[in-house]
């Protein structure tokens, strides 16, 4: 039995501090009743920052669906989540309509330059990862704007000046800087001071006249965005594509020795894909499908699971997360293996996802033991390097009245992105070039190793984890129980199974699925990351005498996740303690 449930509203907490916030998920995974979920009638969101789900609620109001909802959540988060997401970033949509009973994927990831190729970031015969990771040279073509008015144009039913109002007040009135900000801009100072308009607009001098830093509860004002945001309100996204704006932002990453050019710009598309379907324990699954690997992976451990325990998964037995362990360790073999975009690589996801080659891939599990990775990836290294501490990217998840549904996951891939800001138009622009394999089965960023199927062309688009999910109901398929998805890098596949599972399998209301402490694996470097407290330090040890091995990191990822109950028809929304984000709603 499903048990809803769901976060506050917590609109003040983008002002509180790091510690307060890891108390908070302290409490709710404790089940704290003092926390207990609000239930509404009308629509609900979650999103990762206060600003936001009140822009999002506002369109509500108005009389719109889900989808403006959506969308002037993401404009708004473009102005006061710089960290995370941009106008210069791209992502991925799932949009349900309740009415037809259809979903549509909007696959609006950022795209190679035509100049891009797989030597690119290869200097004095070694290569640099620097280059695809801070500076123009790591910009992708953005596909945030084009996605963002494609949706509306789809399914929306606000102008879009009305949709995007919200951002504007936000960039003008500005933004507060919080504990995470400092954090993440502390991480990436050395790549904000190498661009002067990113030094002018996110840091301030210090003592010493250094930019630095800016002090907690610094006002981060945005003018030029807002004026920005006001010419696309107007002008539509053709201005960003094959207008003033596109010639601006090709200009400034020319001149910082990038090849995004105006015609890369014009030559921008939006593509509707099929969404990638499954389902589990009866609950059917929409999912997001390549250059996603997130809902690839989803699919494919919730598949192994059933095949290995078809009367239910045990919450909390060493047993059960065993195989959950090894189910995706096999899911990112696969991933390193399989997946690219399909318009330049055939990724045969109907096989990968068929019976017949879960079971293959369990062939060698042993319920005993880990796998060795040499059978799972025989050419892999051992110890290729370390998985990152900090992920960036940002998800939103909104059910309407009316059970419209998105699930929205954008991103400028690092925080800050490439560093690099258009002058003049406060676009702070992607280093998403580093997702793709700039050498084949070396490490990026994230730890991941891919081969050839994600190696850079023109025109590719990079793999992604990113996993907009919608699980549906059982007993009526055409509502929407779960709108979910999260942020983290690699770690995305597995906060959006662990929020599911919890659901489905253990019965969690959903503020306690979506704060419970989480494991993680995407077999190199090959290691279990687990959450502090994330389980009892019997069940660790278990674990770890089936030779899995434990390595313990701070809170991570950022779940937002909304859903109905099929008994009530109440909605519940929650949004992750680990970051400083909110759930709202109509009553």
């Amino acid at each position: 039995m499903v048990h809803p449930g769901g976060t506050p509203p917590l609109m003040r907490a983008a002002r509180l501090g790091r510690g307060l916030r890891l108390g908070l998920l302290a409490a709710l995974v404790a089940g704290s009743s003092a926390l207990a979920a609000r239930p509404y009638r009308g629509g609900v969101v979650a999103t990762a920052h206060p600003a936001a789900s009140e822009a999002a609620l506002a369109m509500l109001n108005r009389g719109g669906n889900a989808v403006d909802a959506a969308i002037a959540a993401a404009f708004t988060l473009a102005v006061v989540d710089p960290t995370h997401t941009g106008l210069g970033g791209g992502g991925f949509a799932l949009l349900y309509d309740v009415r037809s009973r259809t979903t549509r994927a909007l696959d609006f990831r950022e795209m190679a330059p035509a100049g891009a190729g797989p030597t690119m970031y290869v200097r004095n015969g070694r290569l640099d990862p620097l280059l695809a990771t801070d500076g123009a040279l790591a910009v992708a073509v953005p596909g945030a704007v084009a996605g963002y008015f494609d949706a509306l144009s789809r399914a929306g039913t606000l102008k879009p000046a009305v949709v995007i109002a919200p951002a504007i007040r936000a960039a003008r009135r500005g933004v507060v800087v919080t504990p995470m900000y400092q954090r993440l801009a502390a991480r990436r100072l050395d790549c904000l001071r190498a661009n002067h308009e990113a030094t002018r607009i996110f840091l301030r001098p210090n003592a010493a006249g250094v930019a630095d830093v800016p002090p907690l509860g610094t006002l981060i004002s945005q003018p030029q965005l807002a004026a920005t945001l006001e010419t696309l309100a107007k002008e539509g996204p053709s201005t960003f594509y094959r207008g003033k704006l596109a010639r601006s932002i090709a200009s400034a990453i020319q001149k910082l020795g990038g090849i995004v050019t105006v015609d890369d710009l014009a030559g921008y598309h939006v593509i509707a894909r099929e969404p990638l379907r499954g389902s589990y324990r009866g609950y059917p699954i929409a999912t997001m499908p390549p250059p996603s690997a997130g809902g690839l992976t989803l699919l494919q451990v919730l598949g192994m699971a059933e095949l290995l325990q078809p009367s239910g998964d045990v919450y909390g037995e060493p047993e059960s997360l065993h195989i959950y362990v090894e189910a995706l360790r096999r899911a990112f073999a696969d991933r390193a293996k399989y997946v690219g975009d399909p318009d330049f690589a055939d990724v045969p996801v109907a096989q990968l996802t068929s019976s017949a080659h879960l079971r293959e891939l369990l062939r060698n599990f042993d319920p005993r033991r880990a796998t060795p990775l040499a059978e799972l990836l025989p050419q892999a290294n051992a110890a290729p390097g370390t998985l990152a501490g900090e992920k960036h990217t940002t998800h939103l998840s909104v059910i309407d009245r009316w059970g419209n549904a998105v699930a929205l996951t954008t991103t400028i891939n690092d925080a800050f992105g490439s560093c690099v800001v258009a002058p003049g138009t406060g676009i702070l622009l992607n280093n998403q070039m580093d997702d793709f394999a700039s050498s084949p089965g070396q490490p990026n960023l994230y730890g991941l190793v891919m081969g050839e199927a994600n190696a850079i062309a023109p025109g590719k688009r990079p793999v992604s984890s990113m996993a907009p999910t919608i699980v549906f109901q059982k007993e009526d398929q055409a509502r929407a129980l779960l709108v979910t998805g999260a942020a983290g890098g690699p770690t995305i596949p597995s906060s959006v199974l662990q929020v599911a599972m919890h659901l489905m399998d253990h019965g969690f209301d959903l503020t306690s699925a979506v704060a419970h402490g989480r494991l993680h694996h995407q077999l190199l470097p090959d290691e279990l990351r687990v959450e502090p407290h994330a389980y009892d330090p019997a069940t660790l040890k278990a674990l770890a005498a089936k030779g899995h091995q434990l390595e313990q990191r701070e809170p991570w990822g950022d779940a937002q996740a909304v859903m109905e109950d099929p008994r009530t028809g109440l909605r519940y929304g929650a949004s992750d303690p680990r970051n400083e984000g909110a759930a709202v709603g109509q009553d």
